[in-house]
């Protein structure tokens, strides 16, 4: 069946460079740090895209549908590895940006994504809940992310799938954190998570995939200063906030 997918704007314009009528983002993205090697029977709603053979960012697969053709984006579902030859290759057909996102605050950072052939759904490849809208997670709600973001600040891609435990940072305790920065910024559609002591993150390369409570999508991984650095936590794209939106190009 042909699906749709989730991605953060900001990892999927980082990745691809500009598509025509979109905006130019200066350079930075996000990926793990401090997490364990999983599999994808484990997150089989995670999926790679790559540009011109190099990987860019994670997306999540969400639900059937139709699509048109770009044909310079390649995506890479079903496989744990970070190896574009253990899966077949399959181009994107249409992206829709929000109409709101701002390319300097990064609010309203999501995008819906269409191929152009069909996925056969198993134990490896499969669409992930979506959550109620709305719905304001209680700080200190476990939630996992995970994705083929380098292991370290400014360090390598992994070979394997990895995936992190995280607490849910209340958006005031967030804020208050970046209230100096004039990097991140935090709205009604951000989630935040991690650490105090810091240690455990999405990090470069990460962007784009998928933060789950309970095996729903409540989060896009998106942005932040650094990589598990415990003065600033890791910023998501809220799915629940953005429901209507999603509900509107998907009839989900």
């Amino acid at each position: 069946m042909k699906v749709f997918l989730l991605i953060t704007l900001i990892s999927l314009l980082l990745g691809i460079g500009a598509l025509p009528g979109q905006f130019d983002i200066a350079e930075g993205e996000v990926r793990i740090v401090g997490g364990n090697a999983s599999t994808i029977e484990q997150f089989p709603y995670i999926a790679q895209l790559h540009l011109d053979n190099e990987f860019a960012c994670g997306a999540c697969i969400i639900s059937p549908k139709y699509m048109e053709n770009i044909d310079n984006i390649i995506l890479h579902v079903g496989t744990t590895k970070f190896d574009q030859t253990t899966t077949e290759a399959i181009t994107l057909a249409k992206v829709y940006i929000h109409p709101m996102y701002n390319d300097t605050t990064l609010d309203y950072d999501i995008s819906i994504l269409l191929l152009n052939k069909d996925l056969v759904f198993g134990k490896r490849i499969s669409s992930v809940p979506l959550p109620p809208p709305n719905v304001v997670l209680p700080a200190g709600t476990k939630a996992i992310v995970a994705g083929w973001g380098i292991l370290i600040s400014r360090g390598n891609l992994p070979t394997k799938l990895q995936a992190v435990a995280l607490p849910i940072i209340s958006n005031e305790e967030c804020a208050r954190r970046y209230v100096d920065s004039d990097e991140t910024w935090v709205f009604d559609r951000n989630l935040c998570a991690g650490y105090e002591q810091g240690g455990k993150d999405a990090c470069d390369g990460d962007s784009g995939g998928p933060l789950t409570v309970d095996g729903v999508l409540y989060g896009l991984v998106s942005s932040g200063i650094g990589c598990a650095d415990g003065r600033y936590p890791g910023t998501y794209t809220s799915v629940s906030s953005l429901r209507s939106y999603i509900a509107s190009v998907t009839g989900l």
